[in-house]
């Protein structure tokens, strides 16, 4: 809990700012953010690599 008042003290620019602007500095409410933007990138790379494979199978 100490980082999280450590972060919450510092002063943060761009887009941590604005993440802990939205989430009113509450820093599990942007760890939750973090976590779900980073799933979702993982699918949708998943998702190219996967369809990339199929791709390239099909032409061989």
């Amino acid at each position: 809990m100490m980082f999280a008042k450590i972060l919450a003290k510092t002063e943060m620019w761009g887009f941590w700012q604005y993440m802990f602007d939205l989430c009113n500095e509450s820093f599990p409410c942007v760890l939750g953010w973090l976590t779900a933007t980073l799933l979702v990138f993982l699918a949708v790379l998943l998702g190219l690599i996967t369809m990339m494979t199929r791709l390239k199978n099909r032409r061989e």
